[in-house]
């Protein structure tokens, strides 16, 4: 029977022996206990857990974060990594996304370098994990999308340029972002948080990524500039990967998932150049999205 994605993920998140030493060098005080991260898809880059522990007598639990586990990346490529995630996070909360608090980030050096922290948990769940769940409503789920389109839309025009990328006439926006239902995670309160930050996407001032590596994007500089960090191809994505869940679970058919996506974009005001792309995708099954993701030039 083929395994669905939430038992690999049970099967992956399991820390290796050299992360559970790493953590009693760094806590040799505080007894944890690991739990399984369940209602979380698994990440590429990073292997997740949760520890609870015991403090002024209360009992709390915390992410804990290995980031770059497996990705052959050397000591001095982890610092800088490092020393870009909180520039880049404020970057990504100035323009209105929600962020689990960080609570605490070092560089860790094993059989290879990688990126250990501990940050806020985010309780309910991430929307891959809705988008799903049978039991969950399509209005509920509807509304995870219009309020991630919400936040993107909700950019300063200022803030955004018009480039050509990947051959189109795009807007840029300030920063890219790994926008996909993974990343996406609710708290209880209904609250939309923005939870995968490795590596951070930023540019320089000449408009390339500051720090792009091949050992963590396999799609050449151009293709993943065009797919997250413009408005069409961040949204066009999300899209794309949330009509793929849909059609696995729901019975809903393409052309109606379309059509309310196509309703969202005039809702929430994307401008209507940028509509009229983005429609132009959906109706023609997103050749676009097709071609940049065959471009494996790295």
């Amino acid at each position: 029977m083929t395994k669905s994605i939430f038992q690999e993920h049970a099967e992956r998140w399991r820390p290796e022996q050299l992360e559970l030493e790493a953590l009693r060098e760094h806590e040799p005080g505080i007894e944890f206990t690991i739990i399984a991260p369940r209602g979380m898809s698994e990440g590429r880059h990073s292997r997740v857990s949760i520890l609870e522990y015991t403090g002024g007598g209360d009992t709390r639990r915390v992410l804990w974060k290995r980031m770059g586990r497996g990705k052959g990346l050397t000591e001095s490529e982890v610092e800088h990594f490092q020393s870009r995630l909180r520039p880049y996070r404020q970057s990504l909360v100035d323009y209105g996304w929600s962020l689990p608090l960080l609570f605490h980030i070092q560089s860790v050096r094993g059989r290879e370098s990688e990126i250990f922290s501990y940050e806020e948990l985010i309780a309910d769940g991430d929307t891959e994990h809705v988008l799903l769940d049978p039991a969950q409503p399509m209005f509920r789920k509807w509304w995870l999308l219009e309020q991630t389109l919400e936040t993107l839309a909700r950019y300063p025009d200022k803030s955004l340029k018009r480039e050509r990328i990947a051959g189109q006439e795009l807007s840029r926006l300030p920063h890219g972002l790994d926008l996909k239902p993974a990343n996406l995670v609710l708290n209880r309160q209904n609250k939309l948080y923005f939870v995968d930050l490795f590596g951070p996407k930023e540019f320089d001032d000449q408009g390339d990524w500051m720090t792009y590596s091949p050992k963590l994007d396999t799609l050449p500089p151009e293709n993943l500039k065009a797919l997250c960090a413009t408005r069409e191809g961040a949204i066009l994505r999300f899209y794309r990967l949330t009509e793929m869940l849909w059609q696995e679970r729901e019975a809903v058919g393409v052309e109606t998932i379309r059509e309310g996506f196509a309703k969202l974009l005039d809702s929430v005001g994307i401008p209507e150049q940028e509509q009229k792309f983005i429609r132009d995708e959906l109706e023609r099954d997103y050749p676009w999205l097709d071609r940049l993701y065959a471009e494996h030039k790295v």
